[in-house]
């Protein structure tokens, strides 16, 4: 998981504050107690005991923009870059939405960079929009995200094939 938030953002962010977020956000007992809470739901992709992509949700208090009921917040979207373009990030995003309803929830809300176009694209593919921005720290430096939500209702963009 750090070595993918760091491949996504490494060459985009200070040195300093990156490292200072790694700490803070990364780690065998930051992760383990993630793992152990039940508001949290992580999915993984392996092959051969490698990690190719991940997804968590959590039940947290969503942001005013975000509307509809029983909102669920995906927390973590990543997929390792040598896995980008062969429809790993579908295949996640279809198991994340079944997940999702299997809460029972009504909406899934997420916050994204502003400067990640390609996954701003992907959410929009997915039927996600921008309802809002907040911010987000990476170290101390301050970055503004969108925060994008959907209904869990028929996925407007099922996965190809």
């Amino acid at each position: 998981a750090r070595r993918m938030f760091e491949e996504a953002f490494g060459a985009l962010n200070d040195p300093g504050h990156l490292a200072a977020h790694l700490t803070k956000s990364f780690g065998r007992e930051h992760q383990a107690r993630e793992l152990a809470d039940a508001g949290w739901t992580t999915r993984l992709a392996e092959r051969e005991g490698q990690l190719l992509a991940y997804a968590q949700l959590r039940a947290a208090q969503a942001p005013a923009c975000v509307l509809g009921a029983e909102a669920v917040e995906l927390v973590r979207f990543y997929v390792d870059g040598a896995w980008h373009g062969q429809g790993l990030a579908h295949a996640l995003m279809d198991d994340v939405l079944a997940a999702v309803a299997a809460r029972g929830a009504a909406t899934v809300w997420l916050s994204v960079w502003q400067v990640n176009a390609r996954a701003v694209a992907f959410y929009h593919r997915r039927g996600f929009q921008i309802v809002g921005e907040q911010t987000f720290h990476v170290g101390d430096d301050p970055q503004t995200d969108w925060v994008m939500a959907r209904p869990i209702a028929e996925d407007p963009t099922p996965s190809p094939g």
